[in-house]
Order: structure tokens, then C-alpha cells, then sequence
């Protein structure tokens, strides 16, 4: 009667604008079925059964397995690890301050492959390395096969938004990149914009895909730690009640 109850979305409205506008765009670029048939990777056995000892053999099995799952040969993605020894380098980090050092670079020249760099320190967190990489395959997806301009005001926040569609928005829900230098804001707006994509912006996403999917319980939402989970839950139960998306499922189209 007060409307005490009503359902709200996670986001504020530039960013549920923006997070339900880049789904439609990534719909178009790797088609619905990856958001409707491509599993959910979690951080099991199921889907990583290689022992970890984070040996660089390790990495390099679990890099050619979050390749398989993204949809990209890896041999065509050259991994290096490298060490950082700078004060910002992954073992000065606070754990809960974002992901291991990683970077993606195109190919210096014609005949080699494009690069993925990890940072050694990123083995004591493996469930970070998988978002780690994950990340950087993103970039491979979107700048490597010339889907977006790299200069795109957008370009990290849809890097996550790509790991998330492929389905390793888990692991970027459980320890989303933290923003670093100067803030900006959301264009024709004096809305700050964050650098990745904000933990109310992973979980209204991953909302949508738990709501294209015809899930109200899924079962791979008990692996979210439990902030995540609690705001996956209010974006699900937002579009659920609401259907108020300009990403909708056909059934609401």
C-alpha cells in the first residue's frame, strides 16, 4: 500500500543504463546463446581439476582452461609472468584491493602473437588469477579482434562486463578490481564513474543473466561471498517484479 517494499535496482540510473545497453551490445558481438548455454565457471573442481601448486606449469594450465571456456585457442595468446618489485607490485597489495597485476598488449609486429602478462605474486590467490585472466582474455576479445576502440571511454568497464557474459562473473564478483587514479564521470553527467565495473554493477548484471536464464535460485549463486549475493538478489528480485530492462528475455519482448 506505502509501496514500503518495492523492489529497487542495485545501480544508480546511468550506470543500469549503461550495464543493460553493453549487454545488448555483447549480445550482438558473441551472440545470446554464450549468455544462455555457456556454464557458469566456479571455482571447483569441475571446472579447475588440475592440481595447483602455483608452479608456472599451474599457471599455464589454468590459463589454456579460462582460454576454453572463453572460446580462444591459446596458443594463439602468448602468457608471461614477470616479477614486480615496485611498491605497487601484488605482494605490497592489500588482498582485498583488487586482483594481481596483469596486463594485455597487441602483438609488436606482424607474425607475432598478442600478450597476456601475469605477475608471479598472483599464485598465493588463485580464484583472483582466474578473474586476473579472465580480465586480460577480455581485452583479447574486444581489442584483439578489433571489436572496440581502445581509446573508448568505457574500455575496462567492458572488459569486466566480457568476463562476466562469458561466464566468470563469480570470480569478479568476489574481488572486484578497485578503482585507481582520478575519478571521472559518466559522460553528460556529474555522476562519478567508476574505472571497473562496481560491485552493484557485477551483480545487476549477473542478475540479468540469472534472469535470462529462468533462474530464481541458481545454485552457482552459493559460491558469491555474501556481499556480492546479497546484491545479485536485490538486482534479481528488481528485474524479476519489474521486467524494467532495455535488456530483456524474449518471454518479455
Amino acid at each position: 500500500m506505502f509501496g514500503w517494499f518495492k523492489p529497487t535496482c542495485p545501480c544508480d540510473p546511468v550506470a543500469k543504463e549503461w550495464v543493460e545497453s553493453r549487454l545488448r551490445w555483447l549480445s550482438k558481438q558473441f551472440g545470446l546463446h554464450i549468455l544462455l548455454e555457456r556454464p557458469i565457471i566456479l571455482p571447483t573442481p569441475e571446472f579447475f581439476p588440475d592440481p595447483w601448486d602455483g608452479s608456472p606449469r599451474a599457471v599455464r594450465l589454468m590459463f589454456a582452461r579460462v582460454c576454453s571456456y572463453m572460446g580462444i585457442d591459446p596458443e594463439s595468446i602468448k602468457l608471461e609472468l614477470f616479477d614486480d618489485p615496485t611498491p605497487t607490485s601484488y605482494y605490497s597489495l592489500n588482498p582485498e584491493a583488487g586482483f594481481a597485476a596483469a596486463t594485455w598488449s597487441p602483438a609488436e609486429r606482424f607474425g607475432q602473437r598478442n600478450k597476456v602478462r601475469v605477475e608471479r605474486g598472483g599464485v598465493y590467490r588463485p580464484a583472483d588469477l582466474v578473474g586476473t585472466m579472465a580480465h586480460e582474455l577480455s581485452h583479447e576479445l574486444l581489442l584483439g579482434e578489433k571489436r572496440l576502440d581502445p581509446e573508448s571511454f568505457d574500455n575496462e568497464l567492458l572488459t569486466d562486463l566480457t568476463a562476466i557474459y562469458h561466464g566468470f562473473g563469480v570470480f569478479l564478483a568476489n574481488n572486484p578490481r578497485k578503482s585507481t587514479g582520478e575519478l571521472s564521470r559518466w559522460p553528460g553527467t556529474t555522476l562519478h564513474r567508476p574505472e571497473y565495473l562496481s560491485e552493484p554493477m557485477i551483480g545487476y548484471a549477473l542478475a540479468h543473466l540469472a534472469w535470462f536464464r529462468d533462474e530464481d535460485r541458481p545454485a552457482w549463486a552459493r559460491h558469491l561471498r555474501w556481499t556480492p549475493r546479497a546484491v545479485f538478489k536485490q538486482g534479481l528480485n528488481y528485474l524479476s517484479q519489474t521486467a524494467n530492462s532495455t535488456f530483456k528475455p524474449v518471454r518479455f519482448r
